[in-house]
């Protein structure tokens, strides 16, 4: 079967879609010269290439892997699968100025989508036009709401439309832009199901294009400090972002834990012109001072940045490498969650790297993995720790699913197995993992 499928995919998508052999192994991940490997790795132009595949994965009886982002997969998962690398969905973005919408291709790179909103003064709520390497698909495709913007709200919050491909090799439009202005998982109180499509992580559906609410472009400038690392600065530090996001000064606080050293970097941002910025950052400096941390001078964004001509950045120190953990943690449980990961990394030689990006409504927790299995780490085999301490696992994947699994309301679970048989009847996508 996996000879037939490799030539129907040449077949249907032409030789330079559809990587064999060593190439497939060696964009996985596995030895270039071992014997194990994916079947072969198409990279999909259009929906229309995304149909043929999953058809064909039907056809011959072999599983289909959606992966936006290489280096985040399981090898295990990827071996004798077709997989299927959404980078190549890459619709340039189509920006409708009036309604402040952009409708793109999933594999587009967040940098241009947001650079290509710049001239008309737009731009993504929460992803700046920095050359980061995300793709908008390998972010929403799991329910990444990024990391920098969450002060002003989570991406997910903004996508009104999506184009899918069905497991059953059906291409679907999901939401409309009537909901544009609207809360965008209702309509006339009905659920959306794009909600449950991202959560099941490609488990049901093939993202291929998004349609997405665009903001005014703010001004910003950003700064950054470096103290020694511990509990009582780091919750100081947390609470002095707290304040400065309740009063909309900044909207994005990143804070890395590792090498000895607690790293903060503070975005500033207005509306009024770059005039009204010494005044923001005076007033951000002091919040932070009067919590014992002293920001550095702060940096305006180039003017072509802002404008769209180059790309932008963010000053930051080197973070979270390698295979992560990646958590959602409420306000009201940082506490509670920072001693359950504070207790797990003590088990290790060297504590894992953490880094903190602060929002207005939740926190997001990325923990390094490092090690020959990540999957062996203890804040993975203990992670049902974090989850009763009140985290909540973002793009859980192989690692915390059976944790968050077991978490389910039985209603939860009798709802993605009938979307799941209405998407994915045949089990075509991720067959080996099930739903959830």
């Amino acid at each position: 079967m996996a000879g037939a499928a490799q030539a129907d995919l040449v077949d249907r998508l032409g030789r330079d879609r559809v990587l064999l052999g060593e190439a497939a192994r060696r964009h996985c991940g596995f030895d270039p010269a071992g014997r194990e490997g994916p079947i072969a790795v198409a990279l999909p132009a259009h929906a229309e290439h995304v149909e043929h595949i999953v058809r064909i994965g039907r056809q011959r009886h072999v599983p289909v892997e959606v992966r936006g982002r290489m280096a985040g997969a399981h090898a295990d998962l990827l071996r004798d699968a077709v997989v299927v690398d959404t980078r190549g969905l890459g619709r340039p973005p189509a920006i409708d100025i009036s309604r402040r919408i952009v409708t793109v291709g999933a594999g587009v790179d967040v940098s241009a989508i947001d650079r290509a909103a710049r001239p008309a003064r737009l731009c993504l709520r929460g992803l700046p036009s920095l050359l980061s390497g995300d793709t908008l698909g390998g972010l929403l495709a799991a329910g990444e709401p990024g990391e920098l913007g969450l002060g002003e709200g989570s991406l997910l919050a903004d996508v009104v439309g999506a184009q899918v491909v069905t497991g059953g090799g059906r291409t679907l439009q999901v939401g409309s832009s009537d909901l544009i202005g609207q809360p965008p998982w209702l309509g006339e109180g009905l659920p959306n199901p794009l909600a449950i499509l991202f959560a099941a992580e490609g488990r049901m559906a093939v993202l291929c294009e998004v349609t997405l609410r665009l903001h005014r472009a703010p001004h910003i400038a950003w700064s950054t400090a470096h103290a020694e690392p511990g509990r009582p600065l780091l919750l100081a530090a947390l609470s002095a972002a707290r304040a400065a996001l309740s009063a909309r000064l900044v909207d994005s606080v990143l804070i890395a834990e590792g090498s000895g050293r607690l790293h903060i970097h503070v975005r500033a941002v207005t509306w009024r012109g770059d005039d009204d910025l010494p005044a923001v950052t005076s007033r951000v400096k002091a919040d932070f001072a009067h919590h014992g941390i002293h920001l550095g001078a702060f940096r305006s964004e180039e003017p072509r940045a802002r404008l769209g001509q180059q790309a932008g950045e963010f000053p930051r120190a080197s973070g979270v490498q390698g295979p992560t953990l990646e958590l959602r943690v409420s306000w009201p449980d940082v506490a509670a969650v920072l001693d359950v990961a504070d207790a797990l990394g003590a088990e290790l030689t060297d504590p894992p790297v953490r880094q903190w990006a602060v929002g207005s409504d939740y926190l997001r927790l990325a923990c390094s993995l490092e090690g020959a299995r990540p999957d062996q780490h203890p804040l993975v085999l203990r992670g049902h720790h974090l989850l009763d301490a009140g985290a909540v696992p973002i793009a859980s994947g192989q690692r915390l699913r059976a944790a968050t699994r077991e978490r389910m309301p039985p209603a939860a679970k009798v709802l993605l197995a009938a979307l799941a048989r209405a998407w994915d009847p045949e089990g075509v996508l991720s067959p080996r993992m099930g739903v959830l």
